[in-house]
């Protein structure tokens, strides 16, 4: 597909209009601003002429301290025609955080108390055996005690410090670990702390006021627990109860100081002069008709459009244009970088490929139809990025499914099918037909680098790149080199000639003599001047170059086998998943032992397949016709 096409505006008029310019571009939502004194070179004021910060900004700040989560804002909605000044909506946050500040503190006070009874709960369980008063603990004045845990290995080392002026006493063992407490006097605690800490002894600290044994004080513990649970809920409904009072005010505030404080934003990128001012930006071709809707209703004004490349001191702005199929793979271009405004938009080329490679790579009939049906919920009902390409992965491994007759695992379940279909070489099983597998994948891996080297041909003789594009390792001598290398190969795995060996080596050697004076002929052929470096330095850059290049093409394309390695990584999986099924019998334990199997293999092969065939995307076939150095 393509990308959308723009037209640079430049906006005008006296500066009293100036915030109703700005707010008729906002509510247009399909205007890109820039920088107008980048644009025009100017050296006049910029901001607006304002040279104030944006009085917006505390206010916005104070209303987001409230904690607007609970409030359901919609992004998207317009402020109502009312107005706030900043003062009053700093006023009314301190007022209803004054509401809120009583009833926060007691909550942030109730759940810290229930982490601590939570936690001394789950450390007196472990001296539940013992009869010692903890209360009695908390009286002595000369003896002092640290409660915790340390590691069971290390108990025998306390022997070593049998002098050290400290007494550990040991109550609970488990997880290779002992609980228990250690006593020391006052002067003699400091050291004690040290050589526990060198033992690696854990603290933990429990509630002052415990009395009696750990387990009276457990259960009283747990009394307290269930109290202080019953406040954390009771103050959670008090919450919520200002919150929903003051709901349609906050909302109201907020949206008026987000949109004040973006119109203010935005006149950070308008320059004036004593009177005048000028805004510049972007608007979709396709949306000029809806942006006039709105700029047109600002009186006093003047609006020019423009092509985008009228002035090119600034880069336009990109927007991907996409079909149905292709369009949930924007996201993995966007990842790499947005293509140039005079580039080229590759989702497409994206989606075929990883929809083809991920196919290829996962091929199960069940486990491609349930990847694309959670795919179709997570898309539809959850408007969740992935759900589009899962759907599509998910059918393509479905269609390769059927092929290598694989169902959930079971690799005989559709032979009974292709026999009456008569095709003889189907279904194409992963462990007999391993030469297949292999050498198709490289054989895909090359007529996918093939396709992306043809892209850079045409792209930089679009933009005049000819060193690139006639004498590059991805241009027309690349092509070629390429070329004549896998027919080369070919034959001789073959044992037929496809074409001549010595004009296959003539080709080589003709095109790697090209890539190697690809700098020089690129400024003859573009008729530029050439200034030569010393020949020294020519030979062995270029030289480097060479064997890079080569170096490429034989690691890009061997990169590919791991497509069909992962044919077999996914058939040898299923295959240990019957096993164990067969193993444990035939009962409900073997069905679970299937699905239990399936999905495992689904979430971690589907998570390392997609992320391999992203990894052949980007540095296989990016790196060799795209650039990705689009403005957003």
């Amino acid at each position: 597909m393509s990308i959308e096409k723009l037209e640079l505006v430049s906006i005008a008029g006296d500066l009293p209009q100036l915030n109703a310019a700005i707010t008729a571009c906002l509510r247009s939502k399909v205007f890109h601003i820039e920088n107008a004194a980048k644009l025009l070179g100017s050296t006049e004021d910029s901001g607006g002429g304002t040279g104030l910060i944006n009085p917006y900004a505390d206010p916005l700040r104070a209303l987001l301290e409230l904690d607007l989560r609970k409030i359901k804002l919609d992004p998207d909605a317009e402020p109502l025609p009312e107005e706030f000044t900043p003062e009053q909506i700093l006023d009314e946050a301190k007022r209803i955080s004054d509401r809120l500040k009583t009833v926060r503190d007691d909550l942030e006070s109730a759940r810290r108390q229930i982490a601590d009874y939570e936690s001394a709960a789950i450390h007196l369980k472990h001296l539940q055996p013992s009869e010692l008063d903890l209360g009695e603990l908390t009286k002595c004045k000369h003896i002092l005690y640290r409660f915790g845990r340390m590691p069971e290995e290390n108990l025998q080392k306390l022997d070593f410090y049998t002098d050290a002026g400290f007494i550990f006493q040991a109550y609970h063992t488990a997880h290779e670990y002992v609980w228990g407490f250690y006593f020391a006097a006052q002067e003699r605690i400091m050291s004690a702390d040290a050589i526990m800490k060198g033992l690696l002894f854990e603290r933990y600290e429990l509630p002052p006021d415990l009395t009696g044994t750990p387990e009276q004080a457990l259960r009283d513990i747990q009394i307290r627990l269930t109290e202080r649970k019953a406040d954390l809920e009771r103050l959670e409904k008090a919450e919520d109860g200002i919150i929903e009072a003051e709901a349609e005010q906050l909302g109201r505030m907020y949206r008026f100081a987000k949109y004040e404080s973006e119109i203010w934003k935005l006149r950070s990128q308008c320059i004036r002069t004593q009177d005048k001012f000028s805004l510049m930006g972007y608007v979709p071709v396709s949306e000029k008709e809806n942006f006039k809707k709105f700029i047109d209703k600002v009186p006093e004004i003047s609006v020019t459009y423009e092509a985008p490349w009228a002035d090119s001191r600034v880069q336009p702005p990109v927007r991907l244009k996409n079909g149905w199929f292709s369009k949930p793979f924007s996201m993995f271009v966007e990842m790499y970088g947005l293509p140039n405004y005079n580039g080229y938009n590759p989702t497409s080329f994206v989606a075929i490929t990883y929809t083809l490679l991920f196919g290829i790579m996962f091929g199960d009939l069940g486990q491609g139809l349930v990847l694309a049906l959670i795919g179709w919920f997570l898309d539809k009902k959850k408007n969740f990025s992935l759900g589009g390409i899962m759907t599509r992965i998910g059918v393509s491994s479905a269609v390769f499914g059927t092929l290598y007759g694989s169902v959930f695992g079971f690799e005989e379940a559709l032979d009974p099918l292709w026999e009456k279909t008569g095709i003889p070489f189907l279904p194409l099983k992963a462990m007999e037909n391993t030469n297949v597998f292999i050498f198709g994948a490289i054989g895909i891996g090359a007529a996918i680098i093939l396709i992306s080297i043809f892209i850079n041909i045409v792209m930089r003789l679009k933009h005049r790149e000819y060193d690139e594009a006639v004498f590059g390792n991805n241009g027309i001598a690349g092509l070629a080199f390429f070329s004549a290398a896998l027919l080369l190969i070919v034959g001789l795995v073959t044992g037929k000639q496809i074409i001549p060996q010595g004009a296959a080596f003539a080709v080589l050697g003709g095109t790697l003599l090209l890539m190697f004076f690809r700098e020089p002929l690129g400024h003859w052929m573009a008729r530029k001047h050439y200034e030569m470096p010393p020949i020294g330095e020519f030979i062995a850059c270029n030289l480097c170059e060479c064997i890079e290049f080569l170096i490429g093409y034989t690691s890009n394309t061997i990169s590919f086998v791991r497509v069909g390695g992962f044919v077999f990584s996914h058939a040898g999986l299923m295959g240990v998943v019957m096993t164990l099924a067969e193993n444990i019998g035939k009962d409900h334990k073997s069905v679970i032992t299937v699905i239990i199997g399936n999905l495992f293999v689904m979430c971690l092969e589907g998570l390392i397949v997609g992320i391999q065939v992203l990894r052949l995307e980007f540095y296989e076939i990016f790196s060799r016709c795209y650039d990705g150095d689009g403005k957003p």
